[in-house]
């Protein structure tokens, strides 16, 4: 399998994962993100990915969900750890370019390492 795939294992798929990440997991915040981080128990890197209504419609929200699982997808083996992450969009992501929103990851991403 290649280094820039997205397999099953690599995601948070069921509901119970994101509910123990929003109880026991430490919060990071940014303008345009939050994100939910915990030691993971599994062999590499997990994401969530979160993006409600409120953020903008099915095109806007999708379009945010793709541009950060690319993200995480080109980067995942750039991270020091096993984590579980919780990524939320907030709230004006939606005015943002492509290159706006991945500098907003890099330093979402930033705090997520010191942390």
């Amino acid at each position: 399998m290649s280094d820039f795939s997205y397999p099953k294992t690599s995601r948070l798929l069921k509901r119970g994962q994101f509910l123990t990440l929003s109880k026991h997991g430490k919060k990071i915040h940014t303008d345009y993100f939050i994100a939910a981080v915990l030691k993971g128990a599994e062999k590499n890197n997990r994401i969530g990915i979160t993006v409600s209504k409120k953020v903008g419609n099915a095109v806007e929200r999708n379009r945010i969900k793709r541009i950060i699982r690319e993200y995480f997808r080109h980067r995942k083996g750039s991270f020091q750890g096993i984590r579980d992450i919780n990524i939320i969009g907030r709230k004006g992501l939606t005015r943002l370019t492509h290159s706006q929103i991945i500098e907003k990851l890099d330093k979402l991403f930033t705090k997520i390492a010191s942390a």
